[in-house]
């Protein structure tokens, strides 16, 4: 058969009609191509789709709703909340669950069901050109804190966003370890916390990329400030306090299992514009594992703060975290460091200084002399009580986190009982080991009814 033969049969199959609707046989084929092509096209957008919504690009419907995000961890097992994730613009939360399967994020909603996200999306992982660029090549001028962790810089982003990267000094242990500790972190938000963004792995380094709050820390605008008068007004500080305990409730007695800080200071203590205060260092000891950990070496800058417990125990509880909170207390009204020095050489710390101002019944001279208006004593003694119960040397007698918060919020519960500053503050003195005698006590019964 010859080739101009073969084309002709060809041609005439393909112009030959058809069962189907009396269609010749070459549209037909066209139209089953198109129509093949058309399914592989909406195959490849559904399966596109469904990848994206599997690394967890999505948009929440509300900006102040949960986010939460839970990935396997080695040393917090399943981390849990019992009010699931709050917003963070109040500790309130929706109160759903938080739920884990392996590798998923979930995340509450308001009715109560969860929607599951693959775990790799959410937290940001930047690379170390990223990095370098933000912070001109990790440059001394960028360079905004440094502590027991890590260097701290700013930096500045493609986007122009401002960062703060902590450059983490000590980078052992597993890198998958590292990660799915990082991205428990990222879970854990709250208004009154620095927001993890992201971190970086590459090479060598161990980064951590932070919101950057550009106020500067507490140790600063209470010691570094000079002049005669603090721009930290007595409701400001009450502010701060309530900021401080807020987020710690959160810590302890919202997430599972609980949270502690461990590394409670000043210095720790960041505040924006508004002095709304923001708890930096959370969860680091944990994060750079089982050879790096605050239970075994006082971390710098915290002498003052740290129980007395510690230094037997070498255990850092809710507890210890809850002293750290009334010696932060105590700072804040005074204004004093937690570790002054005496003319002798000797140190004295916040709580020996407070017993010493108290026994003397010059309950106005523990105000920091900057305080640009002074409250009335009532409400200086309620907030002494507070810390007081805080910084108790037995360390049952401590009250728990959320405890402080209903002690803070009532403002005529506390010292309704003219005797009850007194039995806390004669209490407080005996576990802390100080003989008394009736007198004294009687004489602070004395101080504590004055108006």
């Amino acid at each position: 058969m010859s080739y101009d033969s073969v084309i002709s049969s060809a041609v005439k199959k393909l112009s030959s009609k058809t069962p189907f609707f009396g269609l010749k046989l070459w549209p037909l084929i066209l139209i089953s191509i198109g129509v093949l092509i058309l399914l592989l096209l909406i195959l490849k957008f559904c399966c596109a789709r469904r990848r994206s919504s599997k690394y967890g690009h999505y948009q929440l419907n509300k900006p102040e709703s949960s986010r939460d995000a839970i990935s396997k961890t080695p040393s917090s097992a399943l981390l849990l909340s019992r009010n699931a994730l709050p917003s963070e613009t109040d500790i309130e939360s929706s109160g759903g669950r938080w739920s884990s399967r392996e590798g998923y994020r979930c995340s509450s909603t308001k009715s109560g069901q969860l929607k599951h996200w693959n775990s790799i999306g959410g937290i940001k992982q930047y690379t170390l050109e990223e990095i370098e660029t933000a912070t001109n090549e990790f440059a001394d001028e960028n360079v905004v804190g440094s502590g027991d962790y890590g260097i701290v810089y700013r930096g500045l982003l493609f986007d122009h966003s401002r960062v703060a990267i902590k450059k983490l000094v000590f980078n052992n242990g597993k890198l998958m370890d590292f990660i799915q500790e990082v991205e428990a972190m990222w879970c854990i938000r709250h208004k009154n916390l620095v927001k993890l963004l992201g971190y970086c792995t590459q090479g060598t380094y161990k980064m951590l990329v932070y919101e950057y709050v550009d106020n500067g820390n507490l140790k600063h605008w209470l010691h570094g400030t000079g002049g005669d008068v603090s721009p930290l007004t007595w409701n400001t500080r009450m502010n701060i306090i309530l900021g401080i305990v807020k987020c710690l409730v959160y810590l302890h007695e919202d997430t599972e299992p609980p949270i502690v800080h461990q590394n409670l200071k000043s210095s720790n203590i960041l505040l924006d514009r508004q002095w709304n205060p923001k708890v930096s260092d959370f969860g680091l000891s944990k994060l750079l594992g089982p050879d790096w950990t605050l239970s075994s070496a006082r971390p710098t800058g915290t002498s003052g703060y740290m129980a007395p417990e510690y230094s037997g125990t070498r255990i850092l509880d809710e507890k210890t975290d809850v002293y750290s909170v009334g010696v932060l207390i105590i700072e804040i009204l005074s204004g004093r460091s937690p570790v002054q020095r005496r003319g002798d050489g000797t140190e004295v710390n916040l709580v020996e200084w407070l017993n010493s101002v108290l026994r003397d019944q010059n309950i106005i001279h523990v105000l920091d002399p900057k305080l640009p208006e002074k409250p009335n004593k009532k409400e200086l003694k309620r907030i002494i009580l507070i810390a007081l119960r805080c910084v108790d040397a037995d360390a049952e007698n401590r009250p728990k986190m959320g405890d402080i918060i209903h002690m803070l919020e009532p403002r005529d519960l506390l010292l309704s009982d003219k005797s009850l500053f007194t039995s806390v503050f004669c209490s407080h003195r005996v576990s802390s080991g100080f003989h008394l005698n009736a007198g004294t006590c009687n004489k602070n019964r004395d101080f504590s009814s004055q108006s």
